[in-house]
């Protein structure tokens, strides 16, 4: 999965993303507020995209039935407001999202650094096959949405200090 670059995300979905990102850190924690509120290191909707496009894998966290928590590298598209990806159907993930569709997601990469928040739902009827596992087991995959609900994308502090854009 691919994101998209930021010419390519229709202008409606572009400036949610950016309210999203000011609205989040508007409401920052005191502690999150005093790296992510800082104006010179905050990411415009645009750098966010293109800093996640050129991210290879990113961390998802979900939450099991029990409370606990389970981290895997996920391939996303940060698409706008929301993300897409797929999982594999036997897969913890899935299974947690059935209990609790709330879901946390972090890359970064040379001081610079994403927190996504979310609520995901799986896309019905997009059971699919998906290559097959390393021992040859056929193996099928479904898409997962999540619609983001607080964004947190900081420059590195010296992309900040130089006022360049979002890369590292």
């Amino acid at each position: 999965m691919r994101t998209p670059p930021a010419e390519e995300i229709g202008a409606d979905d572009l400036a949610a993303l950016q309210e999203l990102i000011d609205r989040s850190a508007r409401a920052a924690s005191p502690a999150l507020a005093d790296s992510v509120g800082a104006a010179e290191r905050q990411m415009r909707a645009e750098e966010l995209l293109e800093f996640w496009r050129e991210t290879g894998l990113v961390a998802m966290t979900t939450v099991g039935p029990s409370g606990q928590p389970h981290i895997a590298p996920v391939h996303a598209e940060l698409r706008g407001p929301r993300l897409v990806l797929v999982v594999y159907e036997n897969t913890l993930r899935r299974r947690d999202l059935t209990h609790n569709p709330r879901v946390a997601f972090t890359t970064w990469r040379d001081g610079a650094a994403v927190i996504l928040y979310g609520r995901a739902r799986e896309i019905p009827d997009s059971l699919r096959d998906a290559r097959p596992a390393r021992s040859g087991t056929p193996r099928k995959v479904v898409t997962i949405e999540v619609a983001l609900t607080r964004v947190h994308a900081m420059r590195s502090p010296t992309a900040a200090a130089a006022g360049e854009p979002g890369r590292g």
